[in-house]
């Protein structure tokens, strides 16, 4: 028996599914990216799986009531929640996204940038100070 086998000529090349015919694969002016359309790179990506996940909607129950909302919605209210029960850490960080909303909003309405010593204020501030303001807020409340 004969072991060898005939291998095609080299001018013919294989036809089939993703092996179009030579003399049609590539068209003279037609561009390879027809569209034009750019691919996003991987941090695009990636902040759009973010901004995704944190407006997920959730489901949450508070005692008898079922709530829907986003998941960022619900990630401020556990750390709202936890400041509110006594974390210094989770006071710390409340009270400076609300200095920094505050001083944006003042900086929008009086057309300059906002004081720059309230963002500083907690970098300097002992964990003895911020308890005494927020004492001193409950204070004012009652």
């Amino acid at each position: 028996m004969s072991a060898k086998k005939k291998k095609a000529p080299q001018d013919s090349t294989p036809i089939g599914y993703g092996k179009p015919p030579v003399h049609s694969r590539f068209r003279k002016g037609q561009s390879g990216n027809p569209t034009g359309k750019r691919r996003r790179g991987e941090a695009e990506r990636a902040e759009e799986l973010i901004r995704q996940e944190a407006y997920r909607l959730l489901t949450i129950r508070e005692g008898e009531k079922v709530t829907r909302m986003p998941a960022l919605q619900a990630v401020i209210r556990s750390q709202i929640t936890s400041a509110a029960k006594g974390s210094v850490p989770a006071q710390r960080a409340v009270v400076k996204v609300v200095q920094d909303i505050e001083a944006e909003a003042r900086a929008r309405r009086t057309g300059g940038t906002a004081n720059k010593k309230l963002k500083n204020d907690l970098d300097g501030m002992t964990d003895k100070e911020l308890e005494d303001i927020l004492r001193a807020a409950r204070n004012d409340e009652s």
